[in-house]
């Protein structure tokens, strides 16, 4: 499928043409999905910025980042790509500085608006080096080139700096834990959802383009996807800020999908199309997955921020009980998350195993050891992952309320933010029971990035094998409701003075209270202490001791290496730079007006000569 709209553009190396085939389809469909859900959702989240905030202002850019998205995933012209790019980048700091008033959020949108710019220099000169092999910057002629092993080298590696700092890859992730709690929550669900997307949208783009690439490329988006995946849930079970855990959960599932397209690009390189095609397909389903449950869980935060006025988990709790919806969409959310079966992230995750595995079979020692670290890795994810959406979802919503949310909690979430999140919660649940649909959609898209004949290969395997694994675990569920419904009624017809009802945990004291309750730091703190010295964490304050002990605190931090020991120093370096490059310059506009003068000149010498 190819569908292509071309019209001459009076623009240098321009002109204005779209496509659409199977791999902007499938972006395309997450476009849409997530602007409806947090567009409906924002009707009711902006409701108390009435005639304190420039509304207007806001809907303009969120419209604009809307078309920008959409001209990215199908502009088939170098110029009119790069042009979507940078309206995207600009349009999403806008929607990230939204509470302008606070110095933390001017300073997340303008990490976010310098790092985006270093991306898109690296995709500069990356565009340019193919535009030059191919003589043109239409997409399509492109990919008609050959390119020297050096060059496509080259090319993979601004494309994957470039684009891999929208998508987030360590360690050129350090704008994300600072944009997501710093913007709107409908506006961290779409960046989150749609925004980081384009970026791998991006390196398939490019994949797709280069026909060829040497076989390392493969083992690099691999581990790539590797140490994202594993550092961002590491650095997420540190956090306790609720959308910043979320936003580190982020880096960590496009390491998974980095992790899919790594094994697509070793079975391209390696000529073994059936592995390419599983490992870019289960890469774009989680893709697609991701930015299901992410909205989900950031729809989900943005209604308990809204409601308690605070994202700090340690200030939060028991909000199962006054917001029961929300505590039940978002438990969703965790389990689409966590990869556990009958949800959508579990499919995804389900077919990237089975890409590894096939791997193992079919690659040389090299690519066997690299699968078989996958498989480990990956597998290590989802169980860091379900620890540390235990640890969210038992901290913000079971237990006791804190004693200063009971005054602030008193109804659910309003019915324009609970509708989106049932829609994205029911297509959680639709796509982990009937996987079939979101399959052959990516799996379609997963033979054009293998460049293969459409259904020339047989999947009706991961089909079968995903329908008995499901089949298994809903008998499982059904058996254990089942087991529940039966204890219950045994119970009706047990007397009541038989049955006593106490405290959970309650130690011998007469009443529980909040401060009895787990914190986000107790919760990780048997995981974070065994791996203290990659993630340097840092306790602050003592031990309880003592059978009567005194008042006490204590505060855990987990360092960003990257953040802290390589960009920090090195913005900190540039700005002493700029600084005496400030002071040395000429303050003279006529000065300035020669230079412009005598440039031009040099042009038109150039030209005539």
């Amino acid at each position: 499928m190819k569908n292509i709209f071309q019209l001459p553009w009076q623009v240098p190396f321009g002109e204005i043409s779209f496509k659409v085939d199977p791999l902007s389809l499938l972006f395309l469909i997450c476009i849409f999905i997530l602007v409806a859900c947090s567009g409906i959702y924002a009707a009711g989240y902006l409701q108390p910025y009435k005639g304190k905030k420039p509304l207007g202002a806001h809907i303009f850019f969120y419209c604009l980042l809307v078309l920008a998205l959409v001209v990215i995933v199908t502009a088939n012209n170098v110029i009119l790509f790069l042009g979507a790019w940078e309206t995207m980048s600009i349009a999403v700091y806008f929607l990230i500085i939204f509470d302008d008033e606070q110095a933390s959020v001017r300073r997340a949108g303008f990490l976010y608006l310098a790092m985006a710019h270093c991306g898109t220099f690296l995709l500069f000169i990356m565009f340019f080096l193919l535009s030059h092999a191919a003589g043109s910057m239409n997409f399509d002629l492109i990919s008609r080139v050959n390119l020297s092993p050096v060059l496509a080298g080259t090319v993979f590696i601004l494309a994957l700096f470039g684009f891999g700092v929208k998508a987030g890859f360590l360690p050129v992730h350090i704008w994300l834990p600072h944009a997501h709690p710093a913007a709107p929550a409908h506006v961290s669900a779409l960046l989150s959802g749609v925004a980081i997307k384009i970026g791998i949208y991006g390196i398939c783009r490019v994949l797709w383009m280069v026909g060829v690439f040497p076989d390392w490329c493969g083992y690099m988006l691999l581990m790539t996807g590797v140490v994202s995946g594993i550092m961002g849930v590491l650095y997420a079970l540190g956090q306790h800020e609720l959308k910043q855990l979320l936003a580190y959960h982020s880096i960590e599932n496009i390491g998974i999908i980095a992790l899919g397209l790594g094994v697509g690009l070793l079975g391209r390189s390696y000529a073994l199309p059936l592995l390419a095609t599983i490992g870019f397909a289960g890469g774009l389903l989680h893709v697609l997955n991701h930015s299901i449950f992410k909205g989900l869980l950031f729809l989900g935060a943005g209604s308990v921020i809204q409601k308690t006025h605070t994202g700090q988990l340690d200030q939060l709790g028991g909000l199962a009980k006054s917001m029961p919806i929300t505590s039940a969409l978002f438990l969703v959310g965790a389990l689409a998350i966590c990869g556990l079966p009958l949800f959508n992230g579990f499919i995804s995750e389900f077919i990237i195993f089975f890409g590894l595995f096939q791997g193992l079979l079919t690659l040389p020692l090299a690519g066997m050891v690299a699968c078989v670290l996958g498989i480990l890795f990956l597998a290590l994810m989802g169980a860091l992952a379900l620890a540390c959406f235990t640890k969210v979802y038992g901290t913000v919503f079971l237990g006791k309320l804190r004693k200063e949310l009971v005054l602030s909690i008193r109804r659910e979430a309003s019915p324009l933010m609970i509708a989106p999140m049932l829609v994205l919660a029911g297509l959680c649940i639709w796509i982990g029971f009937v996987p079939k649909y979101a399959v052959n959609l990516v799996i379609l898209a997963g033979e054009y990035l293998s460049h293969v004949a459409a259904s020339s290969i047989n999947f009706s395997g991961i089909l079968v094998s995903l329908s008995m694994v499901n089949n298994g675990f809903f008998i499982f569920l059904v058996l254990v409701l089942f087991l529940i419904f039966l204890r219950r009624h045994l119970l009706k017809k047990t007397p009541v003075l038989v049955i006593s009802r106490l405290e959970t945990w309650s130690c011998g004291f007469s009443q529980v209270t909040s401060r009895f309750q787990y914190t986000s730091s107790s919760f990780a703190h048997s995981i974070l202490d065994f791996v203290k010295n990659i993630l340097f964490l840092r306790r602050h304050g003592g031990r309880v001791k003592g059978d009567f002990p005194l008042p006490t605190q204590m505060h855990s931090l987990v360092r960003d290496a990257a953040e802290d020991f390589v960009f920090r120093p090195l913005f900190s370096r540039l700005a002493i730079l700029s600084k005496k490059i400030d002071d040395g310059r000429i303050r003279y506009t006529q000065i300035y007006l020669m230079y412009i003068f005598l440039f031009l000149i040099f042009l038109l010498v150039w030209k005539m000569r």
